[in-house]
């Protein structure tokens, strides 16, 4: 009977011995660089902690009059939910990366090293003529007839690019067409005509000027550490994660939220343009039949409240979206970055979780 007893409780103790399936709940109040203000703040945070239970995974700041009332990650960096967002979380900025190439350019501008009305035979001398005849103010506003098809990804050196380029058949100049090869093709320009790498200029003239000690470039990005950088929902095709020219100027920055906080204070007061350059950028230099707005990577509509907004956003297939949104009238300012893809209604999460945060200000 002893000896039974024994059997028993060594098959007891065994098995509490035994590892236990992980499960990693959200803790919704951890405190790693994030910041939560009474009112305002807590009703965000309440609100997004919601989103969460439907798929939303993502970094979030909201200021009003300047002031910060959130700054949070929200969800998972991976699928099995073992590494909690944090502020200090990298993403793929997708085509808000298109603004900072419009900061750049007139930074370039500002410094005499270029003008926009610049074309691009200033690239290349052997530019072919209805080429050459493009400016830069055309690539940046999509007016330039480039095609946006992507065959021209993935070539390291830039005339090797632009020969590709040249294959692809060029639409009417003056119509809106959007597209990335025009931005591209400007930090191309930038890059030759200051007499450095893209990379260093934008280093040296924005990202240590605003601030952005955690912003890089993809081919630089350490995407296999979970705790830092926020997973894709698929894998780049291998080439893609060479330096190659398709993503220069058009969609290839990492960074985090508050890194992305600081470049939007350090634009906004002036730090970077002046206030000349600053209306350039924003535009609108033409207006679309749906009433948006186009600047050099950013965009200008009007609410429903009859006030402005200017904003910057992007999404890439592999579910990194982004997006700045500036209430211009009303001093209020959303920034987003996500990793989740779509999660309601076929919309990127970049706009359904800050159009409800906007409803919920407002």
């Amino acid at each position: 009977m002893k000896g039974n007893l024994v059997i028993v409780l060594f098959i007891v103790i065994l098995g509490s011995c035994k590892q236990k399936p992980h499960i990693n709940p959200y803790h919704p109040h951890s405190n790693k660089l994030t910041i939560i203000q009474d009112g305002l703040g807590k009703r965000i945070d309440s609100l997004l902690l919601q989103e969460i239970a439907i798929g939303f995974s993502g970094s979030v700041v909201v200021s009003v009059n300047d002031k910060i009332v959130l700054q949070k990650g929200y969800g998972w960096t991976d699928s099995l939910k073992s590494y909690p967002i944090w502020p200090s979380t990298k993403f793929y900025l997708a085509s808000t990366t298109k603004g900072i190439t419009g900061v750049l350019t007139l930074v370039a501008q500002q410094k005499g090293i270029l003008k926009t009305s610049d074309s691009l035979s200033m690239l290349n001398e052997n530019c072919l003529m209805h080429f050459g005849n493009i400016s830069i103010h055309n690539m940046l506003v999509h007016t330039s007839g480039l095609s946006n098809a992507y065959e021209t990804y993935g070539a390291t050196e830039r005339e090797a690019n632009l020969e590709l380029l040249y294959t692809r058949p060029l639409g009417p100049k003056g119509e809106f067409k959007y597209s990335s090869a025009g931005y591209w093709l400007t930090s191309a320009i930038i890059e030759k005509l200051s007499g450095i790498p893209y990379e260093e200029f934008a280093r040296e003239n924005l990202f240590k000027k605003a601030t952005m000690e955690n912003t890089d470039f993809w081919f630089e990005a350490n995407e296999q550490d979970k705790d830092v950088f926020a997973q894709k929902q698929k894998k780049f095709p291998p080439g893609n994660l060479y330096p190659n020219w398709g993503y220069r100027g058009s969609g290839g920055i990492t960074t985090n939220i508050m890194d992305l906080k600081n470049y939007f204070r350090a634009l906004t007061t002036f730090q970077i343009l002046t206030k000349e350059s600053l209306d350039q950028l924003f535009g609108p230099h033409l207006t679309l039949e749906s009433g948006i707005g186009i600047g050099y990577g950013w965009y200008t509509t009007t609410t429903s409240r009859g006030t402005r907004e200017i904003w910057s956003r992007g999404g890439e297939s592999f579910g990194h979206n982004s997006a700045i949104r500036w209430f211009v009238d009303e001093d209020v300012a959303i920034l987003i970055l996500t990793n989740c893809g779509e999660i309601e209604s076929g919309g990127e999460a970049n706009r359904t979780v800050s159009n409800k945060i906007e409803n919920l200000i407002f």
